[in-house]
């Protein structure tokens, strides 16, 4: 991870120089339509919340190992706390990576523009990973561990499942991070290293949800092909035409 961020810091300083136009356009009217999704999102599956109840012990007994598809099967036989703290401190540092494209100069001069798409990243990554699991309902993989204690399984979150909310929202922001600079940067030597990091980013944050028994790879397939994709079309749909 520092490593990353490092090399990150080191292109951003190296190319400040290199772009003078700023290759985003971010209007008024378009961008209420933007974070008015966001925030309905987020308040509809707040009230799709009321209706998520936990499985009783019974129905948590009754399910089946057997209805798991057999490429998700490995995740059912994890637990680790280690894991689920690692992909803790991953997701809670996310914010840290557009905040470094200020180390740029010319793209610092643009901050309030670039503010504007990467709080629509986040609101709309928000919504759809929020909406989806409260629609859903499907039970993590510890729900099929025999080992986990039966208090972890009759929790509320224990429905939450699909898709990875951890996944998808350091892919949002790696992938709007890397967008952003590569625009700004578009002959730049740094690409293909800061595309790389983009995409491991989120598959490490991934295996380590899976290593912790909270995810499925379904999950966080599904989790880094939304965050991708909201963090790479956001940004694209404000480049000047």
């Amino acid at each position: 991870m520092r490593s990353f961020l490092s090399i990150i810091l080191l292109a951003l300083c190296l190319q400040s120089s290199f772009c003078q136009t700023s290759p985003y356009q971010v209007k008024g009217s378009g961008e209420i339509w933007w974070y008015g999704g966001g925030f309905s999102g987020i308040g509809i599956s707040l009230l799709l919340r009321n209706n998520v109840r936990p499985l009783n012990s019974d129905q948590i007994q009754s399910l089946d190992i057997e209805s798991v598809p057999a490429f998700d099967r490995f995740a059912t036989r994890h637990f680790s706390a280690t894991a689920r703290k690692h992909s803790n401190i991953l997701w809670l540092s996310s914010p840290a990576l557009p905040i470094l494209l200020m180390a740029d100069r010319n793209i610092r001069k643009d901050a309030s523009a670039i503010g504007t798409i990467m709080g629509e990243v986040l609101f709309v990554n928000t919504a759809l990973t929020l909406m989806t699991k409260e629609i859903v309902h499907r039970p993590r993989p510890f729900m099929y561990n025999p080992d986990v204690p039966m208090s972890e399984k009759l929790k509320r979150d224990a429905r939450l499942s699909f898709f990875s909310g951890h996944t998808s929202t350091l892919a949002a922001f790696s992938f709007a991070t890397a967008k952003v600079w590569s625009d700004y940067h578009p002959d730049s030597r740094w690409r293909p290293a800061v595309w790389a990091g983009a995409v491991t980013l989120p598959v490490a944050v991934g295996y380590l949800r899976m290593r912790g028994g909270k995810h499925f790879l379904s999950d966080v397939a599904v989790g880094f092909v939304c965050g991708a994709a909201t963090g790479w079309l956001i940004p694209h749909f404000h480049r000047r035409r």
